[in-house]
């Protein structure tokens, strides 16, 4: 497996404004946290959430859920398909990484602390806790990581406008309290900097290329199941079982399939209707007989899925001639093919 091609500068090529990105981080994770410390009670304030409602007109209920959408995993198993089978295989495989990873940090934190979330009249809360707020720690860590990754001004523009309003998406509908972003926030950034200083030292230290193939889908097999294993709740078997299944897939693909992502337009749509459609199959049709209520089960449907995605669909491509395939197995590793405007930050 080739490592996620994350390199310095993280921000910009510009030395000045690098050290003052990497400054902003760390400044905005201290205040989140020193208000979080100093203000507890304040930042748990039912009252404030309560009065946002105010404001929920029918825009701006519709303007927020669709930015809260862009943090639901519905939405990001389409976007990461699409990306795999779509744009690039390496690029969309590691923001899943990030994605699965992160998640299960958040949930581990909120099984932890146990929070509950706002009780307000007329709004159905996730049955989860609320300590800290998952869609806004993911979309850090999410976006964040694709626009580290694509190093452009415009993206960059439009993920920092994803990811503040995801977080207030989560204020104005009623599911979090301000504590609970104020957290998302404190500890999704630290964990955005921990994987891009990881992902960088993979490629330096050149780690990937000093495990041989077979101990390297032993291990993307083994760790996500001994992780899934020994943490509490619902959500880290479905997770690390989709890890465990994409990255088996991933590695096994780039060695044996070597699917090309290019196609025309039509082809493209196609590869995305079967790929989603078998995916949500796998995802949702096999709940009754794979139940996430028996964890093994879980983690066995949500391996199949992320299997799918990375392996089977584009193996599957490749057969109908939807997709072509490439002659080396590092082929598209470096060069994300996304038509994005070359306007570097």
């Amino acid at each position: 497996m080739n490592s996620p091609p994350v390199t310095r500068p993280y921000f910009s090529s510009d030395p000045a404004k690098e050290k003052a990105a990497v400054i902003l981080c760390w400044a905005v994770t201290f205040l989140s946290t020193l208000i979080l410390i100093f203000f507890w009670e304040e930042t748990r304030s039912l009252q404030f959430i309560a009065n946002l409602q105010q404001y929920r007109t029918p825009f701006v209920e519709f303007l927020f859920r669709f930015f809260t959408f862009l943090g639901d995993d519905q939405f990001f198993m389409v976007f990461f398909g699409v990306l795999i089978w779509c744009v690039s295989k390496p690029l969309g495989f590691w923001t899943a990484f990030v994605l699965l990873t992160s998640g299960t940090y958040s949930g581990l934190i909120k099984d932890l602390t146990i929070l509950e979330r706002p009780a307000l009249a007329g709004i159905i809360q996730p049955d989860n806790s609320a300590f800290p707020s998952g869609h806004t720690l993911t979309a850090i860590t999410v976006w964040g990581y694709l626009a580290v990754r694509l190093k452009n001004r415009n993206f960059w523009l439009w993920s920092a406008l994803t990811i503040i309003m995801i977080a207030v998406s989560r204020l104005i509908l009623g599911y979090h309290f301000l504590g609970d972003v104020l957290g998302g926030i404190a500890l999704g950034i630290p964990f955005l900097l921990f994987f891009l200083w990881l992902s960088t030292a993979f490629i330096e230290q050149k780690w990937m290329d000093k495990v041989s193939l077979p101990l390297l889908l032993s291990l993307s097999l083994a760790v996500p199941l001994l992780i899934s294993s020994l943490l509490p709740g619902s959500d880290p078997p479905k997770l690390m079982g989709y890890l465990a299944g994409a990255s088996f897939g991933y590695i096994l693909e780039k060695e044996k399939v070597r699917s090309a992502v290019n196609a025309p337009f039509f082809k493209q749509i196609i590869k995305s209707v079967i790929g989603l459609a078998v995916l949500f199959g796998i995802i949702m049709g096999l709940g009754p007989v794979l139940p996430s209520a028996v964890e093994i089960l879980g983690f066995i449907r949500y391996g199949l899925g992320g299997l799918w995605v990375t392996l089977i669909a584009p193996a599957l491509f490749v057969k109908l001639r939807l997709s072509g395939t490439t002659k080396e197995p590092d082929q598209e590793i470096d060069q994300p093919t996304i038509p994005l405007p070359s306007e570097s930050v």
